[in-house]
């Protein structure tokens, strides 16, 4: 067989994975573990393949380029999940206007200098911390001391605008793990809005249960089982907290580290609770929050992101303006900063 008709060949296999992961992920990649742990990996990896096909295929036939050089540029498109939100800012929107950041902020293990330096640089109205054990014991505590603080736990919730007395409230899990949210109102002139301050399972476990395997055969098996249950318990999680926004009455922020990319039954589920996510409708970009620290002590000058598993949801009752990601200089994951209009009544 001629060298080209091998090159179309392994570019036609090559296009049907490209596929095969646009589908998964269209229909919930969470229903099935392979589809599940794809969202966990770096997806420009998808591209090494395609650059490989491009290069061979120049040689042989540059007429034929142009196929690999497609799937190449959908990996760099929905495969990675860039956005470009077609959605302009609302100018003449009526209503009072709100800057909502969420981070899951480690307090404690890194520099505080930068976590301080991207607040101010970022001046929210409102912010949802997670990770955030004793934070209000540091500079932090100096920096809020004129805001409306609630916390409990891991989480915070500063406020410029009056909030009312925190309610927490427990996740489904393990007895022994038990997980919970945070939630209080926030009063915007006459309208009270409701806010989750959301963490949910993290998939770290598991997935290092993967890397574990992979010294071995026999652990396989039991590593697709441990994922499979995390990625159960995860989606037990954002439906337990679909139920409660169900019987909410006024507007709705939830915001946090979700542990799940945007294109996960998670997202999907809260979504259907009737909440919009803000970078999927107004971010451009990649808009990745996390895995820029994960190969600091091998390669520290590659410092990238891979994955957007922090979330800012809003209820219909907030007009998106813009969203973006602040940078990685002061945790493990990046702030997620969102402008909204609450939409006077």
């Amino acid at each position: 067989m001629k060298p080209l008709a091998w090159l179309l060949i392994l570019t036609g296999v090559y296009a049907m994975i490209l596929v095969s992961i646009t589908v998964f992920n269209w229909l919930g990649p969470d229903r099935f573990w392979l589809g599940a742990l794809n969202l966990y990996l770096p997806q420009v990896m998808w591209a090494v393949p395609g650059v490989v096909l491009v290069l061979l295929m120049y040689r042989v036939d540059r007429c034929g380029v142009w196929l690999p050089l497609l799937c190449v540029l959908w990996v760099f498109g929905p495969v990675m999940g860039y956005n470009w939100s077609l959605q302009l800012a609302s100018a003449e929107a009526a209503g009072s206007t709100i800057r909502v950041m969420t981070w899951n902020i480690k307090y404690g293990r890194h520099d505080l200098a930068p976590l301080l330096e991207e607040i101010e640089r970022c001046r929210p109205d409102v912010v949802f911390f997670q990770d955030a054990v004793d934070a209000m014991k540091g500079p932090l505590a100096d920096y809020f001391r004129k805001w409306q603080v609630r916390g409990s736990g891991q989480y915070l919730i500063a406020s410029r605008y009056p909030l009312s007395q925190a309610e927490v409230h427990e996740l489904p899990g393990p007895r022994m793990k038990k997980e919970s949210f945070l939630r209080c109102r926030m009063q915007i002139g006459s309208q009270q809005v409701s806010l989750y301050n959301v963490h949910l399972k993290t998939p770290r476990s598991s997935l290092n249960a993967f890397r574990k395997a992979a010294r071995g055969p026999r652990g396989i098996p039991e590593a697709i089982r441990r994922f499979d249950n995390n990625v159960g318990a995860r989606l037990v999680q954002a439906r337990s907290i679909a139920g409660l926004l169900a019987d909410e009455t006024g507007p709705v922020i939830l915001a946090g580290d979700l542990n799940a990319p945007g294109a996960s039954l998670v997202c999907r589920t809260l979504r259907d609770a009737g909440l919009q996510d803000a970078f999927a409708e107004h971010g451009r970009g990649y808009g990745y929050t996390y895995g820029h620290f994960l190969l600091k002590h091998r390669l520290p000058w590659l410092r990238t992101s891979w994955m957007r598993i922090d979330h800012i949801m809003a209820s219909a009752g907030f007009r998106g303006q813009r969203c973006w990601v602040g940078t990685g200089e002061a945790s493990d994951h990046r702030p997620v900063v969102a402008e909204y209009v609450l939409i006077t009544k």
